[in-house]
């Protein structure tokens, strides 16, 4: 008996076709190539300008009491810990959820088909090439609509186009710490949400509708039983497509937090560093200056470290695209083309490799000039040794 739900389907490309194709992808190829390098170069300029606006702030930043506010601190950077607090209450009129919290977070999940799709490419006699695709379709819960319309097979596999209950953020309109009021791009930042309880829902105006556990999430030491709100025809472990979770989260009001910022009056701006970059940092729990800062220049390493390789990873895509014509030409005998292939992304690799060094080099020259000169010297020494080395002769 056929399965609905999978579908193999095989398809082949001619030799002809997939030149021109890997021709029309010199042109992407030249563009990731050309990106590569702007990625490259102003993610040295970010990191550095960061990392020393970062040292400025630490050296700069002092530590006032939250609950003594002194004008002479105004425009200053400063460390200041307690409790955030605010006497606003947060509702939800759809579900009757009343709420003193930061911020209030509706969560909306449905349950839609989804299509997973595997390939498998081989390459045959006088360069054409046979592709298997095979289309699955499972169902799952999604926190997005999923377009059914773009499935491969869309029979029998229909999702709604839209969520009956829309996903928001509130948050309260006023906050404070002891005697300063906290600013709304703060509470903007503030992310340490917390399952929201749910012990009741309409069984009038959703007469669908009931309470089910979703597991524990651990908060702390404490640990919170997350409830979700289910609505649909379906049941908790047997929904149908259309069925939607709706879950609640917050931010506590009264939580301890940490800042740092520019003082202004009696509330808090992001600090302008010499370097053109801004410092404001909020984090969960009492913290010291040190360990914000320390925090802030690890983040910014790790940041720095995945642009470089995203720098690198388009730099080989740009190559590898550029050369793509050579395979296709090989793939006539796909052993050839095989061997071909192996042997460009081994040179594109390495070429990738020595370009993104010499370029973070170069720019490391222009505002680290003594690491910048030896990486330049490092990434050098591999061009050279990649494109002058010679084999030498055997007697």
């Amino acid at each position: 008996m056929e399965n609905r739900d999978s579908f193999t389907e095989v398809t082949t490309e001619g030799w002809g076709s997939r030149i021109m194709g890997s021709i029309k992808s010199i042109l992407f190829g030249i563009v990731l190539f050309i990106v590569a390098f702007v990625v490259l170069w102003l993610n040295e300029e970010r990191a550095v300008d960061t990392a020393k606006g970062l040292t400025e702030g630490a050296s700069q930043v002092i530590s006032i009491n939250s609950q003594e506010f002194r004008n002479e601190n105004s425009g200053k950077l400063v460390h200041i810990t307690g409790n955030i607090l605010s006497k606003e209450t947060l509702k939800d009129e759809e579900f009757n959820v009343n709420v003193n919290a930061l911020k209030l977070q509706r969560k909306v999940e449905m349950y839609q088909w989804i299509e997973k799709k595997d390939q498998e490419k081989e390459k045959e006699l006088g360069g054409s090439e046979k592709t298997t695709t095979v289309y699955n379709y499972v169902k799952e819960w999604e926190e997005s609509i999923i377009k059914s319309n773009d499935f491969k097979h869309t029979e029998g596999h229909s999702n709604p186009t839209s969520f009956p209950y829309s996903e928001y953020t509130q948050t309260v309109s006023k906050a404070s710490m002891g005697e300063f009021n906290i600013s709304s791009y703060l509470l903007a930042s503030m992310n340490s949400y917390v399952p929201f309880s749910i012990n009741s829902v309409d069984s009038i105006k959703y007469p669908n509708a009931r309470i089910t556990n979703e597991g524990n999430a651990n908060i702390g030491t404490n640990t919170n039983l997350i409830k979700k709100i289910f609505i649909g025809k379906g049941s908790s472990s047997s929904p149908q497509v259309g069925d939607v979770k709706v879950w609640f989260e917050i931010v506590k009001s009264g939580d301890e937090y940490s800042i740092i910022s520019q003082q202004i009056g009696n509330t808090f701006e992001p600090y302008s560093t010499s370097t053109g970059t801004s410092i404001q940092i909020i984090s969960k729990g009492i913290q010291s200056a040190e360990s914000m800062f320390n925090a802030a220049q690890k983040s910014n390493t790790i940041v720095t470290w995945l642009l470089k390789l995203l720098g690198f990873l388009l730099l080989f895509a740009g190559l590898s695209l550029i050369v793509k014509p050579l395979v296709v030409l090989a793939d006539v005998v796909p052993f050839l083309g095989t061997i071909l292939n192996f042997g460009l992304s081994l040179f594109t690799g390495l070429l990738s490799f020595a370009l993104s060094f010499i370029t973070i080099a170069i720019a490391w020259i222009v505002f680290r000039p003594i690491l910048g000169i030896s990486l330049l010297a490092i990434g050098i020494g591999i061009a050279l040794f990649f494109f002058i080395r010679k084999p030498k002769n055997k007697m």
